[in-house]
C-alpha cells in the first residue's frame, strides 16, 4: 500500500443530490492516479474512525473523491462543512 494522505485536515464536502457522494472528501493531489471504478481502493483513518477498503472514485483530470456514508459520520460525529483529520493508504499500486 502507498500512503496518499498523512495526518492531512480536509473538508467534509456536502453536495446536495450527488447520490452515495452527497457526502464525501476530496482526496488531495491524486488527480494523476490512474483507474478505473472499483480498483482504486484506499484505507486509514478518518478522525481515528478506521476504514478499509473504500472506492476512490476516478475523476478525470480532478483529485479523486470517497463517499463518507452515514455509518462514518455518525461515528465521528462529523457532517457537511465540518474538517475532519485524514490519513489514507491506496491499494493499487500506479
Amino acid at each position: 500500500m502507498i500512503k496518499i494522505v498523512d495526518n492531512q485536515d480536509l473538508k467534509l464536502e456536502y453536495k446536495r443530490g450527488f447520490g452515495a457522494w452527497t457526502y464525501h472528501i476530496r482526496v488531495p493531489g491524486t488527480a494523476h492516479i490512474e483507474g478505473k471504478w472499483g480498483f482504486l481502493k484506499v484505507s486509514g483513518t478518518i478522525d481515528g474512525y478506521e476504514i478499509n477498503g473504500i472506492n476512490l472514485a476516478p475523476r478525470k483530470s480532478e483529485d479523486k473523491i470517497i463517499s463518507i456514508n452515514k455509518k462514518i459520520r455518525d461515528a465521528i460525529k462529523k457532517g457537511g462543512g465540518d474538517t475532519v483529520n485524514v490519513t489514507l493508504y491506496l491499494h493499487h499500486d500506479f
